[in-house]
């Protein structure tokens, strides 16, 4: 293997997962709306959208689980940090089982 190998590999990696996460989450149907762009900027760095769905939460817990995010590392502005949180908090709350 040439000394470019492990290298190109790494990159191929990486930006198949960027292309990954954004084709998953056209397939999951995340909504379009303010803060979309952000959810997929900073959460699927570490992991794929399904992890992001897969429970509904409140505006709370959301807050509580993009916190525990920045103390494993995700670097946020205050405003992402508010987007993230309100896009989340809007579109991936629990369902009201009256409606």
């Amino acid at each position: 293997m040439s000394r470019f190998g492990p290298g190109l590999i790494f990159g191929f990696c990486v930006f198949s997962g960027v292309f990954s996460a954004v084709a998953v989450s056209q397939v999951i149907g995340l909504p379009e709306a303010a803060g979309k762009e952000q959810v997929l900027s900073a959460c699927t760095r570490c992991h794929g959208m399904d992890v992001i769905v897969a429970q509904p939460r409140s505006s709370e817990q959301w807050a509580e689980v993009v916190s525990v995010m920045i103390g494993h590392g995700a670097v946020l502005t205050d405003a992402e940090y508010s987007k993230i949180v309100d896009y989340l908090s809007t579109n991936l709350a629990p369902k009201d089982p009256a409606g």
